[in-house]
């Protein structure tokens, strides 16, 4: 175990090449990550959004680092947490299916911390983010919500049992923005609760009246109103969870908690919105597969600073490993965000059949049998596709060069008839028994 005087000491060398604007006054180390499940970043206006979804994070991405171009490996919520946990890609952690756990010989981010003397506390909607897929190891506490209102209820009371002298990892993941909520009325594919209901366009819910989320990824959305009504409806949770984080933000400031501490936000997919035609998670386009990915480093260092170069979730867990002064794991295949990174980075990610691999701005997709190419700056919708060969698409995967210590084997699960049925409302079908 790492005590603090010399996790703090390896840190400020982190910091001394980074470099960071910290302070010797806050010698525990916090490390704050945030997923905004189902959050596609060009609906946010620090992306170019002109909808005013997200004034807070607007405003919150001016004193970080952002990140322009991030990936997920999946348009799946247990895919993309997974990697995002872990630093491994879909094929190495192995959980690909929704009977699937992690192996116990995989770390998750949580564990090392724990291990470094960490206190570590995590907080989910129990949906693909679940103890009976592993996600729960290395938690002190891991404590599920209903909501983003309860989420912050939780971490403000989990908050006050933590000695202010001890390092943390914060884990949130919130839900809202995914889909209906059974609590709001009218019911509409997208529920936001007042006050955020009717914000862009009046009307919108009524449009869908009947329909839910699953109802309408079984039918194809062509009228140019309907799809208006969709995005406002999604834009809607999105401001909802904007306003929330919000006042989370303004009292961890007031209370010190962000004071020495790393902040990352991100998602672990983002949603197609009618665009081809179909609502869900997007596949392998980049509707589903582009994030957001903010980084806010203490004392506002680097404020305002744009990455061009690819980036992935992948990432985090360096990140994280690197902020907090704790020894880089050279078997994962990400880079910390705090260095240096190669535009001409190669990445991709897996969803059996859809599998995908970007060198900017080249991005190739596969979907069984068949790839193809697509140029994302001079073709952003990606709607002019190049063939590409088996053989062209099997050497661009070749250059992710994964290490063969880092595949695991997953373990097997059963998903209780309670739990199918949860997902099945939330959602979910074929993904329950695998794709």
């Amino acid at each position: 175990m790492i005590r603090p005087s010399p996790l703090h000491a390896l840190r400020l060398l982190v910091v001394t090449l980074v470099p960071l604007a910290c302070s010797e006054a806050h010698p525990a180390p916090r490390v704050i990550l945030i997923s905004i499940d189902t959050l596609r970043a060009d609906h946010l206006g620090l992306y170019g959004y002109a909808r005013e979804t997200s004034p807070f994070l607007d405003a919150w991405a001016k004193r970080a680092l952002v990140f322009e171009h991030g990936f997920t490996p999946a348009a799946w919520t247990l895919i993309a947490h997974m990697t995002m946990l872990t630093g491994l890609y879909p094929e190495q952690h192995g959980v690909l299916e929704g009977d699937q756990a992690l192996a116990a010989d995989a770390p998750l981010l949580a564990e090392r911390f724990q291990r470094a003397g960490f206190a570590t506390l995590g907080l989910y909607h129990p949906s693909w983010v679940h103890t009976r897929h592993g996600f729960a190891r290395g938690f002190d506490v891991f404590r599920a919500h209903a909501d983003v209102k309860e989420a912050g209820q939780h971490l403000f009371e989990e908050l006050a049992r933590v000695p202010r002298e001890r390092p943390l990892f914060l884990f949130v993941h919130l839900y809202d923005v995914h889909g209906e909520r059974e609590d709001v009325r009218p019911k509409s594919v997208y529920s936001a609760p007042p006050p955020f209901q009717e914000l862009f366009v009046p009307g919108a819910a009524q449009r869908f009246a009947g329909e839910t989320y699953q109802d309408l990824q079984h039918r194809t959305v062509t009228d140019p109103a309907e799809r208006e009504a969709l995005a406002a409806l999604y834009d809607e949770g999105i401001r909802h969870v904007d306003a929330a984080l919000g006042e989370w933000f303004e009292r961890l400031e007031r209370e010190h908690w962000l004071d020495d501490a790393l902040v990352i936000v991100t998602s672990d997919h983002g949603e197609s919105l009618a665009q081809r035609g179909k609502v869900g998670h997007g596949g392998p386009w980049q509707e589903g597969l582009r994030v957001p990915l903010l980084v806010h480093l203490p004392g506002d260092a680097r404020a305002g600073e744009r990455v061009e170069a690819v980036t992935h979730l992948i990432d985090v867990v360096p990140t994280a490993l690197a902020f907090a002064g704790l020894p880089a794991d050279p078997a994962l295949p990400g880079r910390s965000l705090l260095g240096p990174l190669a535009r001409e980075r190669v990445l991709g990610g897996a969803n059996p059949p859809i599998d995908f691999v970007v060198r900017w701005p080249e991005k190739a997709v596969r979907v069984g049998e068949r790839a193809g190419s697509f140029d994302l700056a001079a073709d952003p919708g990606e709607l002019h596709a190049q063939p590409l060969s088996e053989a062209e698409f099997q050497a661009l995967r070749a250059q992710l060069a994964l290490d063969p210590r880092t595949f695991h084997r997953p373990l097997s699960i059963e998903l209780t008839p309670e739990d199918a049925a949860e997902l099945r409302a939330l959602g979910y079908g074929g993904e329950m028994d695998g794709k």
